[in-house]
């Protein structure tokens, strides 16, 4: 069974998620409190999606059946525009060369993936080669995509530093768009090349032209994007689940398991990858062979520090808290910080870390000196 924390809303939220006929049986009170922690956390359609498919939807009362329906209707809307804006790019890149490889949840959306029902997904997301970005930047900008960052220092630190092009927005529509060279930042602490996920790449069924990773790298990508790339914001409990997902859509693969291991090796992502088996299976019972295990405890070598991190840290900000408390704990708030601290030291060496910060704080703490004045 998984490791779940003591009886807190959390725990209700994974409960209900991992076995979704329980929710009609709790109180009311906690039902609504669960909902409010779902739509926080950016997965109450698909927890709508789950509850539909176990068969338990008709035993919630009318309110919560109407408030899973209102999330439902949001996410189906969502999922349109983000199929829509795919069809978009591919139309501006027609005739150009360049390739539609998508990232994330446009992939699983465009895969039909079963954990990609109910999913909120707010931008799209591109892999490009590097020598192709400003070829592919200048052709969006001619549909319609404009950069979003104006600042310079702000376009510097992504097109000198980070694994993408600062973001881009349509004129019109205001929809998002990444492009990406890499997926993980040029200055980073840990490394990878982007050539064998490229070559790699895998055309979607029914959208010629269309192209996402494959699925053993999908999932390293993932676990990238959460455990070494993010700091873990208000929607990192949804990528666990996206993991917990293709763990058990992929694994009934032949031959998936032996691929994932060959190709964290080959691409450098090991540790990621040890993290995220071990939080799916501690967290939601993920499916993970046993010779897996042990082929990976046997690469990994995760480090002390590195496996506090994974164990306390990272649980403390994953989990929403009860709705109707104030602001973090102390345990919680010390641990964004140290989480934060963490995302921009893998990202950047020392000489490039300590100027950004201060100047990200030094901006920062401006705009609330003006904010201040002006109410």
């Amino acid at each position: 069974m998984p490791h779940h924390p003591p009886d807190t809303p959390a725990t209700w939220l994974l409960t209900a998620w991992l076995t979704p006929t329980t929710l009609p049986a709790m109180p009311p009170a906690r039902q609504e409190v669960i909902l409010r922690l779902a739509r926080t956390s950016g997965i109450l359609a698909a927890l709508e999606k789950r509850l539909e498919r176990s068969r338990c939807l008709d035993q919630l009362t009318p309110r919560i059946q109407s408030i899973l329906e209102g999330a439902r209707m949001v996410a189906l809307d969502r999922e349109r525009s983000i199929r829509w804006e795919v069809g978009r790019i591919q139309r501006a890149f027609f005739g150009t060369g360049l390739p539609v490889i998508l990232l994330k949840g446009a992939a699983y959306h465009m895969r039909n993936l079963p954990f990609a029902e109910g999913r909120l997904t707010g931008d799209v997301d591109l892999l490009l080669p590097r020598q192709d970005l400003p070829m592919a930047e200048q052709t969006l900008k001619a549909w319609g995509w404009m950069t979003a960052l104006p600042d310079d220092y702000d376009q510097r630190y992504y097109r000198e530093w980070m694994h993408e092009l600062p973001p881009m927005r349509h004129r019109d529509r205001l929809s998002e768009l990444d492009l990406h060279h890499a997926i993980l930042p040029r200055t980073g602490r840990l490394v990878t090349d982007s050539t064998p996920l490229l070559e790699n790449a895998q055309e979607v069924a029914g959208h010629p032209g269309i192209w996402t990773l494959a699925p053993a790298d999908m999932l390293l990508h993932a676990a990238v994007h959460l455990f070494h790339d993010g700091a873990f914001q208000r929607m990192a409990l949804r990528d666990l689940l996206d993991l917990d997902g293709m763990l058990r859509h992929f694994g009934d693969q032949p031959g998936f398991w032996e691929s994932l291991l060959e190709r964290a090796e080959r691409l450098n992502l090991i540790r990621p990858l040890d993290h995220a088996l071990w939080s799916c299976m501690r967290w939601c019972n993920s499916p993970v062979p046993e010779t897996t295990r042990r082929e990976l405890a046997k690469k990994s070598k995760t480090p002390p520090l590195a496996r506090f991190m994974r164990n306390h840290l990272i649980p403390s900000v994953m989990f929403p808290k009860h709705p109707d408390r104030r602001g973090p704990g102390p345990r919680t708030a010390v641990a964004a910080w140290l989480l934060y601290i963490r995302s921009h030291w893998l990202r950047m060496p020392m000489n490039l870390l300590i100027p950004h910060l201060t100047r990200k704080w030094t901006r920062r703490w401006s705009f609330h000196v003006w904010y201040r004045r002006t109410v």
